[in-house]
């Protein structure tokens, strides 16, 4: 009887402390397409009505200045994610990259980055990175554009070759 009462308690001391360590990870993003804010996941292939993520505003696609864009956005078109902006560092993207974060992380984390001034870019095919060097990009590859100020990244993008070519 003391052996089972014994076992009982290890085991329930056991549950709370798995219980525990669960609660405190975060949600990893190991989707170039996808973010991540607090419990919330959105992908760049959901549609209008599956967005479930708080703090982002949903746009048509009319807007061509993303220079000084003060609120993350997801850009709309028939229904359809186009382009997914985030200046908040709450937001999580793939490697758990975020606004704030130095650009050291971007360039330790990626193999084929392209930076241009103070602007870096990465390319997907489904989950692998690119070579952004490649000239003949599909236009179903992600395209991830990381703004900085020369050491902090200041806002990130992420959208389709085929919508980065059309809204330059």
């Amino acid at each position: 009887m003391e052996g089972n009462l014994y076992e009982k308690t290890f085991l329930d001391f056991d549950s709370f402390a798995f219980l525990l360590s669960g609660c405190s990870k975060e949600i990893s993003v190991n989707k170039p397409y996808e973010i991540v804010k607090g419990t919330s996941t959105l992908s760049y292939f959901d549609t209008e009505d599956n967005i479930s993520i708080d703090d982002f505003n949903i746009i048509e696609n009319d807007i061509q200045d993303f220079e000084d864009i003060n609120d993350n956005i997801i850009v709309n078109d028939d229904e359809v994610i186009r382009c997914i902006t985030i200046v908040s560092d709450t937001v999580k993207t793939f490697q758990s990259i975020s606004v704030g974060d130095s650009i050291d992380k971007i360039e330790d984390t990626f193999d084929y980055e392209r930076r241009y001034t103070n602007d870096y870019i990465v390319f997907f095919a489904d989950d692998k990175e690119e070579d952004s060097a490649i000239q003949n990009k599909e236009d179903s590859w992600i395209w991830i554009t990381y703004r900085t100020d020369g050491s902090k990244i200041t806002s990130i993008m992420i959208f389709d070759v085929k919508y980065g070519r059309t809204n330059k």
